[in-house]
C-alpha cells in the first residue's frame, strides 16, 4: 500500500474520532440530564468508536508495510486482527447495552425523555451517515477492508440513533408507554451484535484459510480460454491476506514447448491476471504438460480422441 494510501486512512480516521468524541459527550450528557436510557447507550456506542478508531490508527501503520525477510507475504493478517478486535468490541459495547436495557426494565426505571433528547439523536443520525458514507468512499478507493469496516461502524451508530430517535419522540407524545426507551436500546443492541457479527466472520474466515472469492476461479478460467496456448488450468486455490489476495494454480501447456515458451506464456497470462483482478497482488503458478497424467478438467479416456494433445 502507498504512502499516499496510509495518510489517507490516517486522516479519515481522525475526523472520524473527533466526530465520535463530540457525538458521545452530547449523547451521553443529554442523556443524562433527560434520563434517555437509549441515548446514554447511543452515546456508549459512539464512545466505543474510539476504541476501533485508535486500533484503525495503530494497525494501519502494520498492515501497509512492505513485505520482508521475515514476511515475504506481507503483513496483511495485521488488518484481519484489526478487524478480529473491531467486531469483538462491537459485540462487547452491544452485550452491555442489552444487559443495562433488561435491567432498567426489570428494575421498574422508566423515562420520559424530551425534544432534547430527540434533537441529540437526530444530529447523531446525520452526523454519522455523513462519516460512514464519506469512509466507505475513501475505503473503495484505496481497497482497505479494515477502513471500511470502520465505516459500518459509523453507520451502525447512525442506524443505532434512529430507533432511540423515533423512541423518544413516541415517548414525548404519548408518555404512557413507559417502555419504549428500553425497548429503542434493545433494538440498539440488535444492531451492533448484527454489524459485529458481519465484520468478525470473514475476518474469522481469513484466518482460517478459507477460499478468498468463488468468483475468482470462474474469472482465471474465463481468461484462460481465451489464451488458444493455455490448454487447462485447475487446483486454483485463494486465500486472503488482509485487503489483498493470494493465488496459486497449475497451467497446463503443450508438452512438446519450449520450457521457454511455456515460461512466456505463464508471465504474461500472470501480468493479465494482476491487472484484472484488482485485490490480487501475487501469484504463483506450477506449469504441466498437457498430458494424461495431468489432465483433469478433460481427462483422458482408453478409446477417444481426446487422448491425442
Amino acid at each position: 500500500m502507498s504512502t499516499k494510501a496510509v495518510k489517507l486512512i490516517q486522516k479519515v480516521t481522525w475526523v472520524g474520532s473527533i466526530a465520535n468524541i463530540a457525538l458521545a459527550f452530547i449523547k451521553i450528557t443529554i442523556g443524562k440530564l433527560t434520563g434517555s436510557q437509549a441515548l446514554i447507550a447511543d452515546g456508549v456506542h459512539s464512545f466505543s468508536d474510539l476504541v476501533t478508531d485508535t486500533a484503525i490508527l495503530i494497525g494501519s501503520r502494520y498492515w501497509t508495510a512492505p513485505a520482508d525477510k521475515e514476511h515475504p507475504y506481507g503483513h496483511g493478517r495485521f488488518e484481519t486482527l484489526t478487524n478480529i478486535f473491531i467486531g469483538f468490541i462491537l459485540a462487547i459495547v452491544g452485550i452491555g447495552i442489552g444487559w443495562d436495557s433488561l435491567h432498567s426494565i426489570s428494575t421498574q426505571s422508566h423515562s420520559q425523555p424530551g425534544m432534547l433528547a430527540f434533537s441529540a439523536a437526530v444530529i447523531s443520525i446525520v452526523v454519522k451517515e455523513v462519516l460512514y458514507r464519506w469512509t466507505a468512499v475513501q475505503a473503495k478507493s484505496i481497497n482497505s477492508r479494515a477502513l471500511y469496516a470502520n465505516a459500518w461502524h459509523h453507520r451502525s451508530d447512525a442506524l443505532s440513533s434512529l430507533p432511540v430517535a423515533i423512541a423518544v419522540i413516541a415517548n414525548y407524545f404519548f408518555p404512557s408507554f413507559h417502555y419504549l426507551d428500553q425497548i429503542a436500546a434493545l433494538i440498539v443492541t440488535v444492531m451492533i451484535l448484527k454489524a459485529s457479527f458481519e465484520i468478525l466472520w470473514p475476518a474469522i474466515l481469513e484466518l482460517t484459510e478459507a477460499k478468498a472469492d468463488s468468483d475468482i476461479e470462474k474469472q482465471i478460467q474465463a481468461y484462460a480460454a481465451e489464451d488458444k496456448d493455455i490448454k487447462e488450468v485447475h487446483a486454483i486455490r485463494s486465500r486472503r491476506t488482509g485487503s489483498t489476495i493470494l493465488l496459486d494454480f497449475h497451467l497446463l501447456v503443450d508438452p512438446e514447448m519450449s520450457v521457454e515458451r511455456a515460461h512466456n506464456i505463464t508471465e504474461n497470462f500472470k501480468t493479465h491476471l494482476l491487472n484484472e483482478l484488482n485485490e490480487v497482488v501475487d501469484i504463483i503458478i506450477h506449469i504441466e504438460p498437457y498430458n494424461c497424467q495431468e489432465r483433469i478438467i478433460n481427462p483422458c479416456c482408453d478409446d477417444c480422441d481426446n487422448n491425442k494433445v
